[in-house]
């Protein structure tokens, strides 16, 4: 009963009677309770009251609690493009997500997106990982080895013990951010979740200075396509479209000086994965420093001539 008030159904007495075979008395009692847990929740709940019009009862007020029809459609888009799980999870997360809204309205949702759903296409490795990034996640909160075999390029399959840090999403796949027990990097390293062939969380658990934490929000700033590195100030000249494009992709670059359409823009980021972004970018942009990445582009550049030639 609760569900349905909270999807904005209308409760009539007698159709509650049918449906639970019991009496008005037993249905007036349940209303009356959760009226009381309503008024004692912190959730913001709401209140139920009876409508003239409609004979029946619905629920008035605060929803904070529950997805509105509008949430719902956007997350369900958004989980679509990400193509992050495998179609069996894909079709059971959207199917529990359109249950949070009205019977009417969630046959409007679906019909919004079948047509994305029907022609839902995964990444290739299509593994099930909901269970996998729920014992990672676990492993990190409660600061626990693990032990990995994975998977590299390849195919060759190493061994490693990881103090588990994080487990972030980016570019369509899970990662698992850490690092190599009794080694010392100067960087965590990213792990795709579908090359890890195997996993053992370990009873042994490590310990990590608060300093020295690991911060997800500042490690997705910096980073392009996951491929970490050494932490570079780029400086860039750049005269495309929309300087949007920048600020969007790289959250940390700031506009330092404008000369009519050409914008000077400089950010913080790693260098392992910048040079790939900016190559995409073709002819629309100028790297103009650290000059260690300025010739790599170059270089890079150079390169591809050569190759179209002939």
């Amino acid at each position: 009963m609760f569900e349905r008030l909270s999807r904005k159904e209308i409760l009539c007495k007698d159709t509650e009677v049918k449906r639970f075979c019991v009496d008005k008395k037993t249905i007036q009692r349940d209303i009356e309770e959760l009226r009381m847990y309503l008024a004692d929740s912190d959730q913001g709940g709401g209140e139920i009251k009876y409508c003239k019009k409609s004979k029946g009862y619905m629920l008035t007020g605060k929803s904070e609690t529950w997805l509105t029809n509008e949430q719902i459609l956007a997350t369900a888009r958004v989980l679509l493009e990400s193509r992050a799980f495998s179609k069996c999870e894909m079709d059971e997360l959207l199917k529990k997500l359109v249950l949070q809204c009205h019977p009417v309205e969630a046959k409007r949702i679906k019909d919004i997106i079948s047509n994305e759903l029907h022609h839902y296409v995964s990444v290739r490795h299509g593994k099930v990982l909901m269970h996998f990034i729920w014992e990672l996640s676990q492993a990190v909160r409660e600061q626990r080895l693990v032990k990995l075999f994975y998977r590299r390029l390849g195919n060759k399959v190493v061994q490693r013990v990881v103090k588990p840090q994080g487990v972030i999403f980016a570019e369509y796949y899970f990662y698992l951010i850490g690092d190599i027990h009794d080694k010392d990097f100067k960087r965590p390293i990213p792990y795709r979740l579908d090359r890890i062939v195997s996993y053992e969380i370990m009873d042994e658990k490590f310990t990590l200075a608060y300093a020295k934490r690991f911060e997800e929000g500042e490690f997705r700033k910096r980073i392009q396509f996951m491929q970490p590195g050494e932490v570079i100030n780029l400086q860039m000249k750049y005269w495309g479209g929309s300087e949007e494009a920048i600020l969007d992709r790289l959250p940390t670059a700031r506009v330092v000086k404008k000369e009519g359409n050409v914008r000077y823009i400089e950010a913080e980021v790693f260098d392992g994965g910048i040079k790939m972004w900016l190559l995409s970018q073709a002819e629309q942009l100028e790297v103009l420093g650290p000059p260690k990445l300025r010739e790599a582009i170059k270089e890079t550049i150079e390169s591809m001539g050569k190759i179209y030639q002939n």
